[in-house]
């Protein structure tokens, strides 16, 4: 009679960072978000472009000036970052979401990732669609008064810092969260109202002056104005503090984020 021979299976080394699974994880999110480019991609440049058009037939021909600036000029970047915050809001909160209502969650957690890894993978999705959805949102508003940017390198620090911060907010939502009500419930009353409050449609100089101190504590005000700075060169605030505000925000959700990870908070609800 023949010997059987069973070979073990060949222990696999990842060294200190599994590049391959945490590859995987985020083309996942990648072909997952821009599967149906579009919802992801057409309907945020529509709209952009839908409020400018708007707003510029509204207030285009007035000649006041928003920071010295035309306010299409001032409109623009605001719509902008809109709609990269939005984009990285759902990329990482609504693939959870989805993932838990599924069944799957479990699955991606339980994966050989550490929290690290997962949280790497989940921003690096959120930053990339933003910027993409950015990118092409740019593009679109670039014939009714959109503009090269006067500040590149500034441009590049807030557009991708605000991406990660929301995307790691996303992600603590989307841990939070394990129904979809619940999330758009958190879209709807806190996070789309502190966008649409951080800025993007109108100068906090034009605020009463005991509002202003509460309307700077939002922190995407920051991001907004940030953005804007890095389009025209003209901002509402101190570039250098809307900076160190939004990386004092950063280590805050990223500490947040890897205990809930870290306490596999949520991952099988």
């Amino acid at each position: 009679m023949d010997k059987i021979w069973i070979i073990p299976p060949k222990v696999r080394h990842y060294g200190t960072v599994n590049y391959r699974g945490l590859l995987t994880l985020y083309r996942r999110e990648m072909r997952r978000g821009f599967k149906i480019w579009g919802i992801t991609l057409v309907a945020p440049a529509i709209r952009a472009l839908l409020f400018a058009c708007i707003f510029n037939l509204i207030i285009g021909d007035s000649n006041n000036l928003v920071l010295n600036l035309s306010y299409i000029q001032f409109l623009l970047p605001g719509l902008i970052t809109i709609a990269i915050l939005e984009r990285s809001f759902e990329s990482s909160s609504f693939s959870m979401v989805y993932d838990k209502t599924q069944g799957v969650f479990g699955d991606v957690s339980m994966a050989p990732l550490t929290p690290g890894e997962l949280i790497i993978a989940y921003s690096a999705a959120s930053v990339t669609g933003g910027l993409i959805v950015g990118i092409v949102v740019w593009f679109v508003l670039l014939p009714i008064g959109g503009q090269l940017p006067e500040e590149p390198l500034a441009l590049i620090f807030f557009t991708t810092m605000g991406a990660l911060n929301v995307g790691l907010l996303s992600q603590i939502v989307g841990l939070f969260t394990t129904k979809w009500d619940h999330l758009v419930g958190v879209q709807t009353f806190l996070f789309m109202p502190l966008v649409f409050l951080s800025g993007a449609f109108f100068s906090f100089d034009k605020l009463p002056s005991s509002i202003q101190p509460f309307a700077r504590g939002n922190p995407i005000f920051y991001i907004v104005d940030g953005v804007r700075y890095g389009v025209t060169g003209y901002c509402d605030s101190d570039p250098l503090t809307g900076g160190v505000i939004i990386l004092f925000c950063f280590i805050i959700l990223l500490a947040l984020t890897s205990l809930l990870f870290s306490r596999g908070f949520h991952l099988y609800r």
